[in-house]
């Protein structure tokens, strides 16, 4: 009867395996997830190449010498005037653009430069001016504005006017009077 009753445990112990094994089958499955991302958007903001252009205007009949150069990624522009006679100027206007697929903003214009009177940053909107340490240069710089520069056609335009200041403003000795000017434009997704 013992053999009997060892035969029973040893049959019941392999049904409770079983059992077990059966449960542990049914709850223990693979999970795979697969999965994969793309980035198909562009940001794209430049400076417009074929856009840049300036105008000459002389109170004294000779025209200032002017050229304007922008990189051919965009990201910088390259401007001169040469000037004769006060009352000079050339106005620079530079477009920028957005042919990316992201809508942009401009989040600040700051200014910098060498031998100028001071060095105004920030979110600058409107006409900033800036004049040279010895008063015969202005600067006058026009932001593009923060309006949303939409994706595939949003433009706006820089410009900047430098001037030979009249002698009854600046200084008399205005011969080799120089100031480099540097307008920094940022920006951001809108």
């Amino acid at each position: 009867m013992e053999a009997r009753h060892k035969n029973v445990i040893i049959v019941s112990l392999l049904a409770i395996v079983l059992v077990m094994a059966v449960g542990y089958a049914a709850f223990a499955q693979t999970l795979t997830i697969n999965g994969s991302a793309n980035i198909s958007s562009k940001w794209e903001i430049h400076l417009e190449e074929g856009g840049a252009q300036y105008t000459k205007d002389s109170t004294m009949g000779t025209d200032p010498v002017a050229t304007i150069n922008v990189d051919k990624g965009g990201l910088t522009a390259h401007f001169t005037a040469e000037f004769t006679s006060p009352g000079d100027s050339v106005t620079y206007t530079i477009p920028v653009v957005n042919t990316g697929t992201i809508d942009a903003t401009l989040q600040s214009l700051n200014i910098s430069g060498t031998n100028l009177s001071s060095t105004p940053a920030g979110n600058l909107t409107g006409n900033t001016v800036v004049t040279s340490n010895d008063g015969n240069i202005r600067y006058t710089v026009t932001s593009p504005g923060t309006a949303k520069l939409v994706q595939g056609s949003g433009r706006a335009t820089l410009t900047i006017k430098a001037e030979f200041v009249n002698k009854v403003e600046g200084n008399k000795n205005a011969y080799g009077s120089n100031a480099d000017l540097t307008v920094a434009l940022t920006y951001v997704q809108a």
